[in-house]
C-alpha cells in the first residue's frame, strides 16, 4: 500500500503568475511534504502516474521533480519496489532537525552554536528603519555588527545588530565571541527591560543566499527586534534572517477569558 499525496486533482501553474517551471513547483510541494513527514519512510511514495494525475502534469515533469529530490538526498529509489522518503538522520529526529524558539534563549540554555563575525563597523551609516527604531536622527552613525551563526556546522541565521554610538565603551570587535550581543552588553552593565519584535517572511537576496547557502529567492524567516532599557529608551535593533529548514519559531499561548472578547496571550 502506498502513502497518498494530498487528495483531489490539483493544477500547477505555467503562466505569468509564476516564474517557476512546473517541475520545480512540484519539487517544492513534494519536498515540503517530505520535510513535514507526510510520507512514511517504510512505504513507497505515490507512483509517477498517480502524481502526474494528482497534479495534472506529465510523467516527464514528475521525473524531473523526483530527480531533484534524489539529488538532495530526500528520496531513495529501490528497483522493483518504489521510491521512498529517505530516513532522517539522528540529529533530525526531534522537530525535523530544526532549532525552535528564541535563539538567544536557547544559547543561554546550552544550545551549542558558533558565531562567525562578518563585519564590525563602529561608525556605520544608519538605515532609515533602524534610525526610526532607535529614535536617532536620519544622519546618525551607529555601531553595526553582522554575524553568521552556525548550528552543527550549517548556517542557521544571518544577523545584523545596530547600537547607538554611546555604547562604544561597552562593545568592541575584540569582545565578540559566540555569545549573543545582548549577553555581552549585560555583562558590561547594560540591562534590557522589554523588546518589540516582528516576524515576517521574505525572499533571500543574493547576499543572504550566498551567506546562508540557499537559493536566491528562497523563503526566509525575518525577525526584527528593538530592545529597550529600564527607562524605556531603545538601545539595540537587530534584524535576523533564519533558514526555515533549520529554524522554526515556537511560542506558548494562553487563553484570556477575563473579558467579553477572549484573546490568546503570548506567554513564552
Amino acid at each position: 500500500m502506498t502513502a497518498t499525496a494530498e487528495t483531489g486533482r490539483r493544477r500547477l501553474r505555467s503562466d505569468a503568475t509564476t516564474s517557476l517551471p512546473v517541475y520545480h513547483q512540484l519539487y517544492t510541494i513534494l519536498r515540503q511534504q517530505i520535510k513535514d513527514r507526510v510520507f512514511a519512510t517504510d512505504r513507497p511514495l505515490p507512483p509517477e502516474m498517480q502524481l502526474a494525475s494528482t497534479y495534472d502534469v506529465s510523467r516527464v515533469t514528475v521525473r524531473r521533480a523526483l530527480e531533484l529530490l534524489e539529488r538532495e538526498g530526500l528520496i531513495m529509489r529501490r528497483q522493483g519496489v518504489g521510491t521512498f522518503a529517505a530516513p532522517e538522520g539522528e540529529d533530525e529526529t526531534a522537530g525535523g532537525g530544526r532549532v525552535s524558539g528564541l535563539v538567544e534563549n536557547l544559547i543561554t540554555l546550552g544550545l551549542e552554536t558558533t558565531a562567525r563575525l562578518l563585519a564590525f563597523d563602529a561608525d556605520a551609516p544608519t538605515p532609515g528603519v533602524v534610525a526610526s527604531a532607535l529614535n536617532l536622527p536620519a544622519d546618525a552613525r551607529t555601531i553595526r555588527i553582522e554575524r553568521l551563526r552556525l548550528y552543527k556546522g550549517k548556517p542557521l541565521s544571518l544577523t545584523q545588530v545596530y547600537l547607538p554610538q554611546h555604547l562604544r565603551t561597552h562593545i568592541s570587535e575584540a569582545m565578540l565571541d559566540d555569545r549573543p550581543v545582548m549577553r555581552i552588553l549585560e555583562v558590561g552593565g547594560i540591562r534590557a527591560q522589554r523588546a518589540e519584535q516582528t516576524m515576517s517572511a521574505v525572499p533571500a537576496d543574493d547576499d543572504a543566499a550566498s551567506k546562508l547557502n540557499v537559493n536566491i529567492g528562497a523563503p526566509m524567516i525575518r525577525l526584527r527586534r528593538t530592545v529597550f532599557d529600564e527607562h524605556g529608551l531603545p538601545f539595540e535593533h537587530q534584524q535576523g534572517l533564519y533558514n526555515p529548514d533549520q529554524y522554526e519559531y515556537h511560542m506558548l499561548l494562553t487563553r484570556d477569558n477575563s473579558s467579553a472578547r477572549p484573546q490568546w496571550r503570548h506567554i513564552g
